[in-house]
């Protein structure tokens, strides 16, 4: 199931790291156990062994006998480099008036610790869930998992977002999306990655986190993309400024590429 050259039990360990990492497991809860983890990777118990036995080293995991399998809480997250998004809005729209997105899932859900944070809503919140994979020729060529808050995401459908791109939804509200921060990472495809973006499990691709603001300040939206690097490139031209003896690149617009 997964073809690459890399020992099968540590790309494994990699994909669980990067969802303990992501908190995609419940806090308190068991990761599924050895027998489910080993079917949903196609693998052996004894693979998926070593692959705990690398996360536990690591301080990733608690091995609790006759309990199973708990993440450990995520450390601090190092401080991000700030830069420049001018021009993102605009780019946006460009993307989705020339591409295709499929809506695979709706429906609204309580808020996990990360979301909550990003989104900077109170405990027990609830956010609106949506997954899209977005398509250019025909291919697909990203992963959209994104959260918005319920008192947003309330007022539109789900037909309404199987239609139209969530920025164009917000101007139709009355919404500002004005400012945003954003990241980018590398990341393993998981198996519903894979599946979604015709990609082997384990295979690397680029992930970007968006958090989208009000002309207020308030987020509206938090996405996480996830990007084929064989079809999807970000591109960025840069200005080269020289200040107080120093030489620094300053982006002028940011562009991305299907």
């Amino acid at each position: 199931m997964i073809a690459n050259p890399t020992p099968r039990y540590y790309r494994i360990y990699r994909l669980l790291k990067q969802a303990i990492e992501g908190q995609q497991f419940d806090a308190g809860r068991a990761l599924p156990g050895e027998n489910a983890l080993a079917g949903q990777y196609g693998v052996s118990r004894l693979t998926i062994r070593r692959s705990l036995d690398l996360l536990q080293q690591e301080g990733l995991v608690e091995r609790r006998q006759g309990a199973g399998t708990f993440p450990c809480p995520p450390s601090a997250p190092s401080a991000a480099l700030p830069a420049d998004i001018n021009k993102l809005m605009a780019h946006l729209s460009d993307m989705g008036a020339n591409t295709q997105a499929r809506l695979l899932s709706f429906g609204y859900e309580a808020a996990g610790p990360d979301v909550r944070t990003r989104l900077e809503l109170p405990a027990h919140a609830k956010v609106q869930k949506a997954l899209r994979v977005r398509y250019y020729h025909d291919q697909p060529f990203s992963y959209l998992l994104t959260y918005v808050p319920e008192s947003v995401g309330r007022r539109y459908t789900e037909a309404d977002l199987g239609q139209n791109a969530l920025q164009r939804i917000f101007r139709r509200l009355g919404l500002k999306p004005t400012s945003a921060e954003q990241s980018f990472t590398a990341i393993l495809a998981d198996v519903h990655h894979a599946e979604a973006l015709d990609v082997g499990v384990g295979s690397p691709l680029l992930c970007i986190k968006r958090v989208v603001r009000d002309a207020d300040g308030t987020p509206l939206e938090y996405l996480i993309a996830a990007y084929n690097p064989a079809r999807f490139e970000y591109r960025m031209a840069l200005s080269n400024r020289r200040a107080k003896g120093r030489d620094t690149w300053v982006m002028d617009e940011t562009g991305k590429s299907p």
